[in-house]
């Protein structure tokens, strides 16, 4: 093999996943095309919101190792950002977005001070009751969040650098552009330096204090990215719902973004998208009540973990590997 076609292939293997990131951020785009209801777009909506929240979480949890049980409180914080500043202060869509992810991000890396002095399974209980604390703030802050109610009829996105945005489709457009933004970005934070750095952690922290790098730190910073990107999710939600109350944002949210993960597999970047799409569209292709989606999204979770603990995006690749097992000793 020559030197040019070694070069060209390595830079494809290099900017391949950003190409798969942006084919599936096309082919999200094309999906208003199809002339779908405006229930079904209202449902592809959602999930992409989830994922991008998830994604959040996702990264966190998959890159360096920790789980948190508030991230739907961080993921509420950016909503209640966007809420606030549009009816107290009349800030629209763009200008409220600085707020919602500079508060989430400063919430996330809060989150993750205790992580400093505890780890494991104690600081995953730790996060749900900070999660639990920031739902009974929102209640009794009234006059700033609507305390139980929440604060409803709120505007919905008009414009975006100008261009308008006319209606449930257009804003479907825009949701998905950001989150296509977004698994860019952190599909570059996971190929670079830092996300080795992280892995790194995750699998051997004392190890990697040894060779001087200050886990703190970049603990501190992984957990701020993860609330931005949440904060970013919660903006986007608000505007895609109108109406936010703090019952939206307790621990049962973040225990289905943990769901959305691990269906999905939490080492896959793609993996959110994957198990969003399950969680939102299967109960109801399937018309399941409420109650029922959650108790077979229950069971489906025992599978996954007994049998397909790296999630559904491992699935292709345990089948690969099983085929040329088989070849191997055929």
């Amino acid at each position: 093999m020559s030197t040019a076609t070694s070069g060209g292939a390595r830079v494809l293997s290099r900017i391949a996943p950003y190409l798969g990131v942006i084919a599936l951020g096309g082919f999200a785009l094309l999906l208003p095309q199809a002339q779908l209801s405006g229930q079904v777009m209202s449902l592809a909506t959602g999930a992409v919101i989830y994922s991008i929240a998830a994604a959040g979480l996702g990264f966190l949890w998959g890159q360096s190792g920790q789980l948190t049980l508030a991230h739907s409180s961080v993921f509420g914080i950016g909503a209640y950002a966007a809420a606030v500043g549009a009816k107290h202060f009349g800030l629209d869509f763009v200008t409220a977005f600085p707020w919602s992810i500079g508060l989430s991000l400063v919430a996330g890396a809060l989150i993750a001070l205790p992580s400093l002095r505890t780890s494991g399974h104690y600081f995953v209980i730790l996060t749900f009751a900070v999660g639990e604390v920031i739902t009974v703030i929102e209640m009794r802050l009234e006059s700033i969040t609507g305390g139980v109610n929440g604060i409803t009829a709120l505007p919905g996105a008009q414009t975006l650098f100008g261009l308008r945005i006319g209606g449930r489709t257009d804003y479907y457009l825009v949701v998905v552009g950001f989150a296509v933004v977004v698994f860019l970005i952190l599909l570059a934070l996971i190929r670079s330096r830092w996300g080795i750095l992280l892995r790194g952690m995750r699998e051997n922290e004392d190890l990697s204090r040894s060779l001087g790098v200050n886990v703190a730190l970049h603990r501190l910073i992984a957990f701020a990215l993860a609330g931005a990107v949440a904060g970013l999710a919660g903006h986007l939600y608000m505007y895609f719902v109108k109406s936010i109350a703090p019952e939206s944002f307790t621990s049962h949210l973040s225990i289905i973004f943990l769901l959305v993960v691990l269906l999905g597999g939490k080492t896959f970047l793609l993996g959110p998208i994957i198990g969003s799409v399950v969680y939102v569209f299967v109960p109801e292709f399937l018309g399941l009540s409420p109650v029922r989606s959650q108790i077979a999204f229950g069971v489906i979770l025992v599978i996954m973990i007994l049998l397909a603990p790296g999630g559904l995006m491992s699935l292709p690749g345990r089948a690969m590997a099983r085929l040329r097992a088989r070849k191997k000793t055929a």
